[in-house]
């Protein structure tokens, strides 16, 4: 059976057409997403700032820290 394509489809469109259709990958509800997803806790990611050994959530609290650490030490 000799297989052709189609101009009309995409790579996808041939690949769905061959294996079945692309299902959007969900992980498994384990214990813990099931008790926050129970309480409505939902999880946000946090973007944390490192400079000179200390974490900051304010770019600018780093930037300021980033700039004390390049000042020369005065005697």
């Amino acid at each position: 059976m000799a297989t052709t394509k189609h101009a009309s489809m995409g790579s996808t469109d041939r690949w769905e057409n061959d294996g079945g259709r692309m299902l959007p990958e969900r992980p498994l509800l384990d214990d813990l997403q099931i008790e926050l997803k129970r309480h409505g806790v939902v999880p946000v990611q946090l973007i944390m700032f490192d400079c000179g050994g200390y974490r900051y959530s304010n770019a600018r609290d780093a930037i300021a820290a980033a700039k004390r650490l390049s000042r020369p030490v005065s005697e």
